[in-house]
């Protein structure tokens, strides 16, 4: 091998191993914000710290029911992976939706919500949290609600997940959120069985969130996980 070559080899080793989800805290906040290539949604199957090239992943769309077998109509709503979009169960809680594709994302409304896949790499409907800087209208059902809640948000032109320090009810739980001055928020799924995320730290290393819900009877009944990739 040349030392051009060489040099090469491992300018690309650094670049990767370079690749780490950033971690930022307020003071109610975790945020996380992965360095990716590519994002997606993965169904059926959980992605295993094995993997190399995951950076994060967490669940992203609420499953319908505890099934012992996957189907993708068991999925809120129509969703996009690996770039062929997939007809799931019609939900009337989810208000907006995501979709990623050739370096670019867009949150939106669930009626603007593609029909087709359209060239996007990923997508999945969900509740719309924030939209253009504005908190959506929270239902008197769901703003006292405690939980540690968690959501995929743009800030400043980035992507990141963020997730309560702790729990809090839903509506102190959107008002951290405007008050960390995110663009764009939609709601990840959570509870008991549905918490557990892993990410690679900068070192490489996989750091566990909430391992406990590995416990859960619910576990193996989680159906998708929207995943970032170096």
């Amino acid at each position: 091998m040349g030392k051009k070559s060489h040099f090469i080899v491992i300018l690309l080793l650094l670049v990767l191993k370079g690749n780490a989800v950033i971690v930022e805290t307020t003071a109610n906040l975790n945020v996380y914000y992965p360095e990716y290539s590519k994002i997606d949604l993965v169904c059926g199957k959980m992605p295993k710290a094995a993997q190399k090239d995951v950076e994060f992943c967490c669940e992203a769309a609420f499953t319908g029911e505890l099934l012992d077998e996957f189907k993708h109509s068991n999925i809120a709503d129509n969703h996009i992976c690996n770039g062929v979009m997939k007809k799931g169960y019609s939900c009337k809680a989810n208000t907006g939706g995501f979709v990623w594709g050739k370096g670019k994302w867009k949150f939106m409304r669930k009626a603007d919500y593609p029909s087709e896949a359209n060239g996007y790499n990923m997508g999945f409907c969900q509740i719309l949290i924030i939209k253009d800087g504005s908190a959506r209208p929270i239902g008197a059902k769901m703003k006292n609600n405690k939980n540690i809640y968690r959501a995929l948000c743009e800030k400043d032109g980035k992507l990141c997940i963020i997730e309560s320090k702790k729990k809090m009810t839903y509506e102190f739980f959107v008002k951290c959120l405007s008050d960390y001055k995110v663009t764009h928020a939609l709601y990840l799924d959570m509870g008991y069985g549905w918490n557990y995320a892993w990410y690679r730290d900068k070192k490489g290393n996989v750091v566990v969130l909430h391992p406990e819900s590995k416990m859960a009877p619910s576990y193996k009944f989680r159906t998708n996980w929207i995943t970032f990739y170096k």
